[in-house]
C-alpha cells in the first residue's frame, strides 16, 4: 500500500487509518493499484464529499467554520464555502464513513476489535454522548482508553464535530498533565472513537466524595498542576471551558499526587490573531459547560480566554478546600447564576472556620474567582507563581512553629536550671 500523509500535518498515517493519529484530520484512502498521485486522490475524495446532496459535513478547523448538518440548520460561515478549486476542496472534511451506522449497544463492543488496531476490553464509564472503555493497541500491546460515541450520536453533526474538536485540540497538547490522544477514527459500521492515554487513578470528584475537604498544601499542589496543563493550552489559543472535578484525574506517584486534565471536547480554539475567535460548536450566545463552575462571561455568552478557565478552577478550589461550593445554599438554577454574575465570593475560610484555612490561601482563591476578568490572574503562569509563593509560606510555617517550640522548651529548661542553682546556693 502506498504511503499516505496527513493533508494537514504531513504525518505518515497508519495502514487503514481514516483519520490522522496526531491532528485528527481525515486521511483519504487510496485504493490499491491507484496511480499513487496523492494530491489527485485527495481532490477526488473531497470533491465527491462536496457533491453529496445530504448527510453530515464538517468544515476544517483551519478555515474557522462550524460543523454543518443540513437537517439541523447549524449555520456555516460562507467565505470558505464560496471558494472553488482543489485548494478549497482540501479544506473540507468529508462526511462520516458510515452514512447509515447500525444501532448497537455500547456494551456489545466489549471484546470487539476496532479497525484491526484496538481491542475493546471493559467499560470504564458512560455519559451523555458515549462511553469510555479500557482497551489495548494490538500493534504495541499498549493499554489505551477508548472514548466511543453512542451510535445515535454519530448522525448528529454537532456531536460529531465536537468529538473531532476534542481530538484536534488535544493533539496539539504535549504537557505531561494533559491526557495524550493517540488516534481518532471510525469503523466501517459507524463506531466513532478516540484512542487516548489510559490514566490510572481517581477523579478529583471521587477523592472529594470519599475524603471530604483536602488539606490546603495538597489542594494547592493539585491546582498548580492543573494550571500547568491549562497554561500550555491557553498559550496555543485553546480554552477548556469545562473545568470541574470530574475532568481532573489524580494518580499517586512516589507518594505524591500526579494530575491529568481530561476532556477538551468542548474546547474553544482561538485563532492566532488574538481577538478573532473561531466559532464554537454552538449557536451564537449559547453557553456550553457545567453551570456550577461557569465564569460570569461564559454565562453571558461572551468571548472567552484563559481567565474563564481560571474562574472555573477557583470554584474547584472551593470544593477541595471546604467540601462545598460557595453557593451551597442556592435553591435554584437562577440563584446559582445570580451568584456567578453578581454576588461577592466569600473567603473559603469563612465557609469552614473549623479547618483553619490560611489567609494566604483565601487570597489565591478570591483572586481566581473575581467577577471581572481583569481582576483575576492574568494567566495560568501568574496563578502558578501566586500558588508557589503561598506554598513557600505554608512550608515555612511549620519550621517557624517548631523553632518557637524549641526556643520555648530551651527557655523553660534554663529557668528551671537557674532556679535550682539559686536554691542550692542559699
Amino acid at each position: 500500500m502506498a504511503t499516505r500523509l496527513c493533508p494537514q500535518c504531513n504525518t505518515v498515517a497508519e495502514p487503514a487509518a481514516r483519520f490522522c493519529g496526531v491532528c485528527g484530520a481525515p486521511v483519504p484512502v487510496v485504493a490499491p493499484g491507484a496511480s499513487g498521485n496523492f494530491e489527485r486522490a485527495l481532490d477526488r475524495a473531497l470533491q465527491s464529499a462536496l457533491a453529496q446532496p445530504s448527510g453530515v459535513r464538517a468544515m476544517s478547523p483551519s478555515v474557522g467554520v462550524r460543523a454543518m448538518s443540513p437537517s439541523a440548520g447549524v449555520p456555516v460561515t460562507p467565505a470558505s464555502a464560496a471558494r472553488s478549486g482543489p485548494a478549497a476542496s482540501r479544506a473540507v472534511t468529508p462526511p462520516p464513513i458510515a452514512a447509515n451506522p447500525r444501532p448497537a449497544s455500547l456494551d456489545s463492543l466489549v471484546g470487539r476489535t476496532l479497525n484491526n488496531r484496538y481491542q475493546v476490553e471493559r467499560k470504564i464509564g458512560e455519559g451523555g454522548f458515549g462511553a469510555v472503555f479500557e482497551g489495548k493497541q494490538l500493534a504495541t500491546g499498549r493499554p489505551v482508553a477508548l472514548k466511543i460515541l453512542h451510535p445515535h450520536s454519530v448522525s448528529d453533526a454537532t456531536v460529531v464535530a465536537r468529538f473531532r474538536r476534542e481530538a484536534e485540540a488535544c493533539s496539539q497538547l504535549r504537557n505531561p498533565h494533559t491526557v495524550t490522544i493517540y488516534d481518532f477514527d471510525q469503523t466501517e459500521d459507524g463506531v466513532l472513537y478516540l484512542a487516548m492515554e489510559l490514566v490510572r487513578g481517581e477523579s478529583l470528584q471521587e477523592i472529594q466524595h470519599r475524603d471530604g475537604a483536602i488539606e490546603p498544601s495538597r489542594a494547592l499542589c493539585i491546582l498548580d498542576q492543573v494550571a500547568e496543563a491549562l497554561g500550555e493550552a491557553h498559550d496555543k489559543g485553546i480554552v477548556h471551558r469545562d473545568m470541574k472535578p470530574e475532568n481532573i484525574m489524580v494518580e499517586r506517584r512516589g507518594g505524591a499526587d500526579f494530575v491529568k486534565v481530561l476532556d477538551f471536547g468542548i474546547a474553544k480554539i482561538l485563532s492566532g490573531e488574538g481577538s478573532k475567535i473561531i466559532p464554537a460548536l454552538t449557536a451564537i450566545g449559547q453557553t456550553v459547560g457545567t453551570l456550577e463552575f461557569m465564569s460570569p462571561e461564559q454565562l453571558r455568552g461572551k468571548a472567552l480566554d484563559g481567565r474563564s478557565d481560571i474562574y472555573a478552577l477557583g470554584m474547584v478550589a472551593y470544593e477541595m478546600l471546604t467540601g462545598q461550593l460557595p453557593f451551597k445554599g442556592a435553591k435554584s438554577t437562577t440563584e446559582v447564576i445570580q451568584f456567578h454574575l453578581q454576588e461577592p465570593s466569600p473567603p473559603p475560610s469563612s465557609l469552614r472556620p473549623d479547618l483553619a484555612i490560611p489567609p494566604a490561601v483565601d487570597e489565591v482563591v478570591l483572586k481566581m474567582v473575581a467577577k471581572g476578568c481583569d481582576d483575576r490572574h492574568a494567566s495560568a503562569a501568574a496563578l502558578r507563581q501566586h500558588i508557589a509563593d503561598v506554598l513557600a509560606t505554608l512550608d515555612a510555617a511549620p519550621v517557624r512553629r517548631e523553632a518557637k517550640r524549641v526556643v520555648a522548651v530551651v527557655g523553660a529548661i534554663l529557668v528551671v536550671v537557674g532556679t535550682a542553682i539559686y536554691l542550692l546556693s542559699r
